[in-house]
């Protein structure tokens, strides 16, 4: 039975550094880690080496699976790319802007599993923040039920995306739509399973403490299912910064 579920967020963005910057990927939309982002994968890997990690479920976008690599190599696992965990842009644009293919992924980072589908598919248009939250309870029923189900009994796994889906998924997890959760960069959240009563209970949320420069651009919705504003504003998502994410 899957005990343990470890969140993160993916690390700081090059492009918060410098405009217009670009991943071997070329897509606008699909930024690479800056360098203090490439140090907080590293320290987040040396933060999760002794905990036994048996996947990562990770966003499909390239600072995602930066984040994630190290401790994809230190821990010898699998990268299972997961659009349930993938960018959310609100109402920002008509049309959801992707990440790479697979295939092109996959010749950037060795370690994704390529024979894995996706539990969720890809979003095609806009998404509302109700969206968001269903799409990350949608992914954690069917996630948690695999994993059950998978005969090589995983354990613990490790989650990787944006900073909407990070505090989805842990609200889905909770069965709490209003539970506020830190999403820094590169911070992690901990939730783990009472065998009896198969509730989750967070551990950690979104703890920086490894972090030599601790908690860094954390985001929360501006409305959320179980909020009074929630019903009133949830169609004026689009003032959402697509880009803190």
């Amino acid at each position: 039975m899957l005990e343990t579920i470890y969140i993160t967020r993916h690390g700081f963005r090059q492009d918060w550094v410098t405009e217009h910057a670009l991943s071997p990927t070329k897509l606008p939309q699909d930024p690479p880690l800056a360098e203090i982002g490439l140090q907080q994968a590293q320290e987040l890997s040396a933060r999760l080496a002794n905990e036994k990690i048996d996947a990562i479920y990770s966003s499909p976008f390239y600072r995602c699976l930066q984040t994630v690599t190290p401790v994809a190599e230190k821990a010898d696992c699998p990268i299972k790319v997961e659009y349930g965990m993938s960018e959310w842009y609100g109402l920002t644009h008509e049309q959801y802007q992707p990440p790479a293919p697979l295939k092109e992924l996959k010749g950037y980072f060795s370690h994704i599993d390529d024979t894995y589908t996706s539990m969720i598919a890809l979003p095609t248009g806009k998404e509302t923040t109700q969206d968001c939250h269903l799409r990350s309870k949608a992914l954690i029923e069917k996630l948690v039920t695999a994993l059950d189900q998978d005969p090589t009994q995983p354990k613990t796994v490790l989650l990787a995306g944006h900073a909407a889906t990070v505090i989805t998924a842990g609200r889905a997890l909770l069965n709490d739509p209003d539970a506020y959760i830190y999403s820094g960069t590169a911070s992690l959240s901990q939730y783990t399973r009472d065998p009896k009563t198969n509730k989750w209970t967070m551990v950690l949320n979104g703890s920086t403490d490894y972090l030599s420069m601790g908690e860094q651009r954390s985001w929360m919705f501006h409305d959320a299912p179980g909020t009074t504003n929630y019903e009133v504003n949830k169609e004026k998502i689009a003032t959402i910064d697509k880009n803190e994410q």
